[in-house]
C-alpha cells in the first residue's frame, strides 16, 4: 500500500494470494519472506535485461508472450493446490515468473504508447491517466472482492481466475496495431544497457525524475511500512475498518487520473510531480496527527491521488524524451533507480517505528517527502519553465 509506483499499479491483489498460500503451508515467517524476495528479486535481475530485449523484440509480441507465460504458470499452481503437492518452492517460482514477465510486458506496453498515440504531451497524459484510472478501479474495487470471494470457496479460484485474466489480455492484444519493430545497432546486451544508463545519467531531467521517486520512495515506504499496526492501535480500526481505509486510497488514485489529466494542460511533468510528492508530504503529517480513521481515510485518500498523479508524471516525461529505439531499456533502469529505495525505506521505517511511536515514521516519511520535494526547487536545480524537446523518432 505504501509503494509508490512509477509504473501501473498493476495486481495489487496477487501478492497478497500468494501471501496467503504460503501461510497456509508453513508458520515459518522465513519461509513466508522467502515468496516476497522471490516475488520482488526479477525487478533487479531481470528488469534491466527484459529492458534490452524489449528493444530489441516487436513489442506487441513481447506483450502477448508475457501474458500467455503468466496464464500457463498460474494454471500449473491451481493444479498444484486443486492436487494438494503445492509448496513453498512452487510459489516462490510463481512469484518470479510473475514478476519477470510483469518485467517484460510493462517496458513494452510503456514504450508501445507513444506508437500509437504519438508524443504530443497532453496526449500522453491523457493515455496515462486512463489506464492509471482503469487499473485502480480495477485493482482497488473490483479485483480484492472477487478474490477474496472465490478464495472463500477454494484457494486455486482465484489463482484459475488470474489465469484467465492473463490469457484474455494475450487475446486483446492481438487487436492492438503492431508498431514498427525497434531499431537494433547490433551492440551487445550490456553494452545497450551501458547506453541505456549513460543516457539516464546525462540526461539531466531524466536523472532528476528518477531521484525524485527513489527519494519519495524511501520517503513513502518508511512511513507505511507499519502502517496496518498504526491503523490498528492508533487509529482503533478493525479488520473491516482498515479495508474501508484501503478503499479511500483506491478512490483517491482513481480521482489521481482525472486530475493529472488537467494538471498536464497547465504544468510541466517534472512540477506535476514536485506538487504530488507536496501533497502526499501534507497527507502524511495530518495522517500522524490525526487519530479519526475518518480523516485518516482522507489523507489516504490525498496519498492515493497523489500516487497516479506521479506516475502520470514520470511515464509521460520517459515516453516523451526518450528515443524510441532505447525506451524498453530506459524505462526498467529509471525504475531499478526509483524502485531500489523502496526495501531500504521499509526497513528504516520498521526500525524507526520499533525505537519509537507508530507514527514517527509516518512523521519522518512526510519530513522527508518535503525535503525530497524542496530540493528540487533549489535555485540550481532548476531548468527552463519551457518543456524540454520532444526525443527524436528515428
Amino acid at each position: 500500500m505504501g509503494r509508490h509506483r512509477d509504473q501501473f499499479p498493476r495486481r495489487w491483489r496477487l501478492p497478497r494470494r500468494r501471501t496467503l498460500l504460503a501461510a497456509a503451508l508453513t508458520p515459518s515467517p522465513v519461509a513466508v519472506s522467502l515468496v516476497s524476495a522471490a516475488t520482488l528479486a526479477p525487478w533487479f535481475f531481470v528488469g534491466p535485461f527484459a529492458g534490452a530485449l524489449v528493444d530489441r523484440w516487436p513489442r506487441r509480441t513481447v506483450m502477448i508472450i508475457a501474458d500467455v507465460v503468466r496464464a500457463a504458470c498460474l494454471l500449473a499452481l491451481a493444479v498444484l493446490v486443486i492436487t494438494g503437492t503445492n509448496t513453498i518452492a512452487a510459489l516462490a517460482i510463481t512469484g518470479f515468473v510473475l514478476t519477470s514477465g510483469q518485467s517484460f510486458h510493462n517496458a513494452a506496453a510503456q514504450a508501445i504508447i507513444p506508437n500509437l498515440i504519438g508524443r504530443d504531451r497532453t496526449a500522453l497524459a491523457a493515455a496515462n491517466s486512463r489506464i492509471a484510472t482503469t487499473e485502480s478501479v480495477a485493482a482497488g474495487f473490483v479485483g480484492p472482492p472477487i478474490g477474496g470471494a472465490l478464495f472463500a470457496v477454494a484457494p486455486w479460484l482465484p489463482i484459475a481466475a488470474d489465469a484467465a485474466s492473463f490469457a484474455s489480455s494475450a487475446a486483446l492484444l492481438r487487436g492492438v496495431p503492431a508498431p514498427p519493430r525497434p531499431e537494433h545497432s547490433g551492440i551487445g546486451i550490456f553494452a545497450s544497457l551501458r547506453q541505456a544508463i549513460a543516457f539516464v545519467v546525462r540526461h539531466r531531467q531524466i536523472l532528476e525524475l528518477a531521484l525524485l521517486i527513489a527519494g519519495g520512495n524511501l520517503a513513502t515506504n518508511a512511513a507505511m511500512a507499519t502502517f496496518v499496526l498504526y491503523a490498528h492501535h492508533d487509529l482503533g480500526v478493525t479488520s473491516w475498518g482498515y479495508g474501508f481505509l484501503l478503499v479511500a486510497q483506491a478512490l483517491g488514485a482513481t480521482g489521481g487520473g482525472w486530475i493529472a489529466t488537467r494538471m498536464s494542460r497547465r504544468l510541466s511533468f517534472r512540477t506535476m510531480l514536485v506538487c504530488a510528492q507536496l501533497a502526499r508530504a501534507a497527507a502524511f503529517l495530518a495522517l500522524a496527527a490525526t487519530n479519526s480513521p475518518y480523516l485518516a481515510g482522507i489523507s489516504l485518500a490525498v496519498i492515493g491521488g497523489s500516487f497516479t498523479i506521479g506516475t502520470v508524471a514520470a511515464v509521460s516525461t520517459r515516453q516523451q524524451l526518450v528515443p524510441d529505439e532505447m525506451l524498453g531499456r530506459v524505462v526498467n533502469v529509471f525504475r531499478l533507480i526509483g524502485n531500489g529505495a523502496a526495501p531500504i525505506g521499509a526497513a528504516l521505517g520498521g526500525l524507526i517505528a520499533a525505537r519509537y511511536a507508530l507514527s514517527t515514521p509516518i512523521i519522518v516519511g512526510g519530513v522527508l517527502t518535503v525535503a525530497v520535494a524542496g530540493l528540487s526547487l533549489l535555485p540550481k536545480f532548476r531548468r527552463s519553465a519551457t518543456e524540454p524537446q520532444q526525443a527524436t523518432r528515428r
